[in-house]
């Protein structure tokens, strides 16, 4: 087994072993390890459960250094200890974590605060050289999941295979993990895919390569719903590991970017009076899409304003003309847009 896989096991089964602190950082592009040790140091905090007076949990976009600090220096009410969770603290500004600065030179011992980040590749958002992320792990019990490496996973495919009754050989279980990468959560996800697609039959099920050929070429079709889904609620992390995912499994730039545009093309189509007064069915001709997409359409034109589509669509055609012209990395250049498009006046 490879040493980063041992690396999060080790922290989790040491959780699970030890009286819990009143500080954790948990951090890294691994997001199924991750949450398994975010969970197993709230079950570790609270084995007698959680409850509203006792656990408040916070995403960190949302969130101020202000309310944080509050809820972690109430007394916990019938229990011995509160516990607060902090998600994705990478998207907090500065400033209000620099608010916390104080707190985690002194965390209160009846409080488990628990910061949790999913940096999906770029550890800049909690450079370990800031003067708050030091301190924070200076004081804190840390532990990074990095994204495992493909020899790593082969093991865990299997097993979470066999869980759902499927037999993958060597071959079929390479080719998934070449296709869709070695993040853990989403190779289950591809798993439940397979499973579906197999069918009914005696357990273990056989799965050969061409069967996971056929799946994952249409998860590489849904991936692309899937970035522009998240790019019109601005969930930046989540359409950041869809790229991430695509880039992987071979997709271009060019073509993502294409349906991206047609994506908010058809969003901003929505700002017509004239289609935005029509029922639903009419929408849909409109627009030239199933009837059961057009609420999805509805909401992202709720979320961004007409001239914010303008703005975007210009960032595009900038984006188009670096990718074909420029010695930026596609990554690097898409980023950078899925940045622009989830923060805009946010």
């Amino acid at each position: 087994m490879g040493k980063r896989l041992d690396k999060a096991r080790d922290f989790i089964r040491g959780v699970k072993q030890s009286p819990p602190s009143p500080l954790y950082f948990l951090y890294g592009e691994e997001a199924y390890m991750l949450d398994r040790a975010v969970d197993a140091v709230i079950d570790a905090a609270a084995p007698e459960g959680t409850n509203d007076f006792n656990f408040d949990k916070f995403q960190g976009r949302e969130a101020t250094g202000q309310t944080i600090r509050e809820a972690a220096e109430m007394l916990p009410m019938m229990a011995e200890r509160r516990v607060v969770l902090v998600r994705d603290i990478q998207e907090m500004a500065l400033s209000e974590l620099d608010e916390l600065e104080e707190y985690f030179e002194a965390p209160s011992e009846t409080t488990c605060l628990i910061l949790h980040a999913h940096t999906a590749g770029d550890r800049n958002s909690i450079d370990g050289r800031r003067s708050i992320f030091r301190t924070l792990k200076s004081n804190a019990e840390v532990c990074e999941f990095e994204a495992l490496y493909e020899n790593e996973v082969g093991d865990v495919v299997r097993k979470h295979a066999q869980k759902k009754g499927l037999n993958l050989d060597r071959e079929a279980s390479a080719f998934l993990i070449e296709a869709v990468g070695t993040d853990i959560a989403t190779l289950d996800r591809a798993l439940e895919k397979i499973d579906l697609f197999v069918g009914d039959g005696d357990d273990p099920r056989p799965v050969t390569r061409q069967q996971v050929e056929a799946v994952t070429a249409e998860t590489r079709v849904r991936s692309v719903f899937d970035l522009t889904d998240a790019l019109g609620e601005r969930a930046y992390q989540e359409a950041l590991k869809i790229l991430d995912n695509m880039l992987l499994s071979g997709e271009d730039a060019i073509p993502i970017l294409y349906m991206i545009a047609r994506h908010f093309r058809l969003v901003d189509r929505l700002h017509d009076p004239d289609i935005r007064q029509k029922d639903k069915g009419s929408q849909a001709s409109a627009l030239g899409v199933p009837y059961f997409f057009v609420d999805d359409y509805r909401r992202h034109a709720r979320t961004f304003t007409g001239d914010d589509v303008a703005d975007i669509r210009e960032r595009l055609l900038e984006t188009d003309e670096a990718l074909k012209s420029t010695g930026l990395d596609d990554r690097t250049l898409l980023e950078s847009l899925l940045y622009d498009i989830c923060f805009r006046n946010a």
